[in-house]
């Protein structure tokens, strides 16, 4: 009698674990999802490490110098097609870019802020760190400029650097890294808040 039920305590055992199996092989993916916004903060990193130039003046270039193992097909995909490099590749990299930026940086939080973004981790970028970078600034410049346009906002209606700050500010809020970021449903907001009184 003992013998029977624990047949059928085994049984029932390997039938759940079979449906179990069943259920992990239904979820699961064929291969890593793409981490939508990575390349865009993995150039933000290299931008304010200032160890290679900008995108625009040869990035792909001096980023392949700094390793020579590295492929120019993987570069390529790591810093414009949201492709995130083999684990150890990117924690040394990340290890790398981050020691550029001085004391009081976590590369641990800077490696999974690449990964997953935020919201789901915040931004390691502080707003001083972000204010002097100067790819960030040029594209606040181009949001201001747009706004003001879009707007019919006179330069006489306001203090240029405080409204530029407030730029700046928001950018750093809304994680706009790089100018494909800033979408038409942000000119509202980012108008209400750079010109409160208008």
């Amino acid at each position: 009698m003992a013998e029977d039920s624990d047949t059928e305590s085994l049984q029932l055992a390997a039938e759940t674990l079979e449906a179990v199996a069943q259920q992990y092989t239904a979820s699961s993916d064929a291969e890593m999802p793409v981490s939508l916004g990575f390349s865009a903060r993995l150039n933000m990193l290299w931008d304010l490490a200032n160890v290679v130039p900008a995108q625009t003046e040869g990035r792909l270039t001096s980023v392949l110098g700094i390793n020579r193992e590295w492929r120019e097909a993987d570069v390529r995909k790591w810093l414009q097609k949201d492709v995130v490099p083999p684990r150890l590749e990117l924690h040394n990299m990340v290890k790398f870019l981050v020691a550029q930026l001085g004391p009081g940086q976590d590369a641990r939080r800077w490696e999974a802020f690449l990964v997953y973004g935020s919201p789901i981790v915040s931004s390691p970028v502080n707003q001083n760190l972000y204010r002097e970078d100067s790819t960030r600034r040029e594209i606040a410049s181009i949001i201001f400029a747009q706004i003001t346009d879009e707007y019919g906002i006179s330069p006489s209606a306001y203090e240029a650097e405080q409204v530029f700050q407030r730029c700046l500010t928001l950018m750093h809020k809304f994680n706009i890294y790089e100018l494909r970021d800033f979408q038409a449903g942000h000119l509202e907001p980012f108008k209400s808040y750079m010109f409160p009184s208008e």
